[in-house]
């Protein structure tokens, strides 16, 4: 394309068009398309691109240069013809060997994009906190109940907001889940933070994980924007192969700045953060997500110190009034005074009046049948279908009897009203596209989460496991209420259910409704369960390997590998060696190097290492690395150098390091310095955060610090903090500390704050509380401002074991403040250990007020451990009342360990109704 207007005259050419900002859907797909011709014909000028489409009579449009500009650059859409000549124009321009498929292209994109032109982007205040999932007050006195309610600020709105400036100021990629109870104010306290610090941000809200994953997919989230994930369980737990999750990792490591945003239960948080014991790792991914944004910002259950901020806030509205009226009544929830905005207590209460009261026995039963169908991983809306045909599980039989055809949509119509605002017991949905009838429901929040609370203990009837296999929205709903029904020994119910989501196309299911037939003595069915799954064969071997038929267990194992599980083949060369076959054993690994998968040839070598065949697994490690793998470099290189040939471990590492590992830097520097050469090491460190490991400056710094080179180790830890450690800011805070310089330590610690990084402050934290220092106070409040009460809980615990028993609970207020109620609980336990009842019963009442749910277990098995049996019993039992299913097995182990047999076992079938994997296996035991 030639003769623009810049290449005729001086002057600089102008700056290429940016791409408009859309949300995802066909026009922004459809703009993107048009931006990627432009781009690839080297971002010619407006005026060039219009006098080339002027030029050529054939084409169909004639824009001008307005035009082109707002075809290339403008959020709506254009006309089909102007659009088609551009695209053609720009397909030459950029070289495209056939600019009509570019024009067949352009005119598809442009007629979808004119079916389904989707929403325009919309901040949080375009939004509205309704839309955005903020509950409504409840009316009072006529007050309309459309208007938000004054904002009652608290200590958790700091340490998001400090994590948003990072965003809007730092240029961070920013990742935060707000975690509390239904009706805490975590909406609030996102729309609320949104609208101030990044009001021009534009909102996006997937409304299914499958959408969020495809906006990824397809680039369609830009940076500057905010990802809102209310209720973000349902993107985080629910597809079973953590799609989004990984979708989301890979998009904050590529856009900046970024915020994504969400709110979650504590149950659900937990279930996430919680590493797997003895059980598979279901939420790895979402774990790791969690961790490294350190995301968690904890909202608390009550307003503790805030109360009498919202006594101010309620002489001027009557809807705070009524709700700090409400908490002060007898029976009222001490401070909880934003549940009592909303109407959930009372919505719970009205449940708790039981069957025919409140609720009608039908409607009773729809609740009861939506909050069990939640809590067992139903997560998208629940269909009418599935709730009416499950609701007669939960109906004696005299009320199923009804001449009322219109029954479920009466229960449901009441159960759907509104009044005064108050919320509704169960709210409707719409999943299918444009506007129309309700096609789902939900329970409201704060009913839901009293319910499970009520029948955590609770296994459904049978009803609901078959209207979820006949009726479950989706695949991922079949699969995590097959899960549920597994971990309940429901194994005809869990079988039913995975096997429908194998039909539906949920491969994820094929692994376990394969382990269920097989454990069921179905070994046909499981095999052809198994299908082609490599997982499920490999699920199979292990079934029958840890039976006793190894013969068995190699032909799954060599179905898996045939199908490229690199996990079977290293099992299979594992069972070669174990049957003494080292030639069978290497025949199998090198087989497997040759299909790609080198896991074999590592798992030999280092079996033969903690052997101390070392000859054996230097060769083992270099046939890995033959195969091209550079952990064999790595793994040879380090049993060089244990045997002392430098020479032989340098030349490993740095091949390594040459084939992209550049963890094998950070092995020389441990190399390097325990042979004298100090030069190499810190050349080696600088090489690995060259190579964006910063770990090798973390080890020279530990290195110098245990030969006693302080100011050496300093420099080092400078180093590996410019490089990006946190880690490194938390030992150069501790370093200044212990020299006195407490404002270097300070300025330390505030930077990896900012980073978004607690532990300088936690150490600060500790380092003072030991001293005796006040500003520990300090210290652990900037820690908790930051996202971490760790140092509160130590705090608490130092003060309490010293007598002070006022500063001890000074910080565990300001734990529960952040909404962290484990430092309470940590005051119970110490204060019982010292023959103190009364305080730990206090201190735990105030742990179970800021959501502590397993602070009553825990108190349970400090007095267990100190033989009061009773006490245990008795706290056991108030943990159970509360919802921690965790309580059950504890009671049921006091009582098998005691000798009452029949009492323990009726308690382990409660704990296995509750979920409680562990409680079978000792259930069984017990016969």
């Amino acid at each position: 394309m030639q003769g623009s207007a810049e290449s005729r005259g001086p002057g600089r050419r102008p700056r290429p068009l940016a791409p408009p900002r859309l949300p995802p859907g066909a026009l922004r797909e459809f703009k993107r398309a048009l931006y990627r011709l432009y781009l690839a014909a080297g971002t010619p000028s407006l005026e060039a691109v219009a006098e080339a489409v002027g030029a050529d009579d054939a084409l169909p449009g004639a824009p001008a240069k307005d035009t082109v500009h707002r075809i290339l650059g403008g959020t709506k859409l254009p006309g089909l013809h102007d659009a088609e000549s551009v695209a053609i124009v720009l397909a030459r321009a950029g070289g495209t060997s056939d600019p009509a498929q570019v024009a067949v292209r352009t005119r598809e994109l442009w007629i979808a994009a004119q079916e389904n032109p989707g929403p325009a982007l919309r901040t949080a205040e375009d939004w509205g906190a309704f839309r955005l999932g903020v509950h409504r007050a409840v009316a009072v006195d006529g007050s309309g109940f459309d208007a938000l309610t004054p904002y009652l600020a608290r200590k958790h709105d700091e340490v998001l907001r400090e994590r948003l400036r990072h965003a809007a100021d730092g240029g961070q990629s920013v990742c935060a889940l707000l975690v509390g109870q239904s009706s805490t104010g975590k909406s609030r306290a996102a729309f609320e933070a949104i609208r101030d610090e990044l009001g021009s941000w534009p909102v996006l809200v997937p409304q299914s994980p499958a959408e969020l994953v495809e906006w990824i997919a397809t680039d369609s989230v830009d940076a500057r924007t905010v990802v809102w994930l209310d209720e973000a369980q349902r993107h985080l737990t629910e597809p079973a192969d953590e799609g989004p999750v990984r979708a989301l990792t890979e998009l904050l490591g590529q856009v900046a700045p970024l915020v994504v945003l969400g709110t979650i239960w504590p149950e659900y948080a937990r279930k996430l953060t919680s590493r797997a014991v003895g059980g598979p790792d279901r939420y790895p991914h979402a774990r790791g997500l969690l961790e490294t944004h350190r995301a968690e910002i904890h909202v608390p259950d009550s307003l503790g110190d805030d109360l009498e901020q919202a006594r101010r806030i309620a002489v001027r509205d009557p809807r705070m009034r009524a709700a700090v009226e409400a908490a002060r009544r007898p029976g009222g929830e001490r401070a909880r005074v934003i549940q009592q905005l909303t109407g959930g207590p009372e919505l719970v209460r009205r449940y708790e009046t039981g069957p025919g009261n409140a609720f009608s026995e039908i409607e009773y039963a729809v609740v009861t049948a939506a909050v069990d169908a939640r809590r067992l991983g139903h997560g998208s809306a629940l269909p009418a279908e599935l709730l009416a045909e499950a609701a007669a599980g939960y109906l004696p039989t005299t009320a199923r009897v009804t001449h009322d055809h219109a029954w479920f949509a009466t229960a449901v119509e009441s159960l759907c009203a509104q009044e005064s605002g108050a919320l509704s017991a169960l709210v409707p949905d719409r999943v299918a596209p444009g506007l129309g009838a309700a096609d789902g429901y939900h329970p409201a929040d704060y009913l839901d989460q009293g319910v499970r609370r009520l029948r955590a203990r609770l296994a459904p009837p049978e009803q609901l496991w078959q209207a979820a296999a006949a009726h479950a929205r989706t695949v991922d709903d079949l699969y995590a209420m097959g899960r549920a029904a597994q971990d309940r020994q429901r194994h005809a119910a869990a079988a039913l259910l995975h096997r429908r989501a194998v039909e539906r196309g949920g491969e994820v299911a094929r692994p376990a409704l394969a382990r269920l037939l097989e454990l069921s003595g179905d070994r046909t069915g499981a095999e052809s369960a198994a299908a082609e799954h490599t997982s499920a064969w490999t699920g199979l071997a292990v079934l029958r390997e840890s039976a006793g038929d190894r013969d068995s267990a190699v032909a799954a194992y060599t179905r898996a590998a045939a199908g490229g599980e690199r996990q079977a083949w290293a099992a299979l060369a594992r069972m070669r060696a174990e049957d003494g076959d080292r030639a069978g054993a290497e025949d199998t690994a090198e087989r497997a190097a040759r299909a790609g998968h080198t896991q074999a040839w590592l798992m030999l070598a280092r079996r033969r290492e903690r052997a101390a065949d070392l000859d054996g697994a230097t060769a083992a490690y270099a046939r890995a690395a033959a195969a091209g793998d550079p952990w064999g470099l790595i793994g040879a290189a380090r049993l060089a150098e244990r045997a002392g040939d430098r020479g032989a471990a340098d030349a490993g590492y740095r091949a390594a390091a040459e084939a992209g590992v550049t963890t094998a830097e950070v092995h020389l520097v441990r190399s390097c310095w325990a042979a004298g050469d100090a030069a190499g090491a810190e050349a080696a460190a600088e090489r690995a955060a060259d190579g964006r490991d910063i770990e090798g400056w973390s080890v020279l710094a530990r290195l110098r610090g245990d030969d006693g080179d302080t100011d050496g180790a300093a420099r080092a830890w400078t180093r590996a903090a410019a490089a990006g450690s946190t880690g490194a800011l938390a030992r150069l805070a501790r370093l200044s500390e212990e020299k006195g310089d407490r404002a270097e330590a300070e300025r330390a610690a505030r930077r990896a704050a900012w980073r978004g990084d607690a532990e300088a402050w936690v150490v600060l934290a500790r380092l003072r509380a030991e001293a005796g220092d006040p500003a520990a106070d300090a210290a652990a409040s900037a820690a908790a401002q930051a996202g971490d009460t760790e140092a509160c809980t130590v705090l608490a615990r130092l003060r309490e074991t010293a007598g002070d028993r006022e500063g001890a609970e000074r910080a565990a207020n300001e734990a529960a403040e952040h909404g962290d109620p484990e430092a309470w609980s940590a005051l119970a336990r110490i204060r019982e250990r010292a023959d103190d009842s009364a305080g730990a019963r206090a201190a735990v009442d105030r742990a179970s007020d800021a959501g502590g749910t397993g602070a009553w277990t825990a108190l349970g098995r400090v007095r267990e451990g100190r033989g009061d049996l009773d006490g245990a019993e008795q706290a056991y039992r108030t943990a159970m009342s509360q919802g921690d299913i965790d309580a059950c097995g504890a009671l049921a182990r006091l009582c098998e360990d005691n000798g009452d047999l029949r009492r323990a076992a009726e308690l382990y079938r409660t704990a296995v109704d509750a979920g409680d994997t562990e409680a079978w296996e000792a259930l069984s035991q017990l016969a």
